[in-house]
């Protein structure tokens, strides 16, 4: 029962890293990027907006 728990936690962390990334988009005020919603992006794209929005914000300051 506890290696099904954990399968099942391994699979829904690449989810709950995308909801993160968006959420704090969201929070900033980013809803699309290059004219899509930000839950059509891929992961990889996704975590680029990120930095280059949220991250990249604060080391300009």
């Amino acid at each position: 029962m506890l290696h099904q728990e954990n399968k099942s936690q391994k699979q829904k962390t690449p989810e709950l890293k995308k909801d993160f990334y968006i959420q704090q988009l969201l929070r900033i005020g980013v809803y699309k990027y290059v004219g899509k919603q930000l839950y059509e992006l891929p992961m990889n794209e996704l975590q680029n907006v990120y930095l280059e929005y949220y991250v990249g914000e604060e080391i300009a300051n």
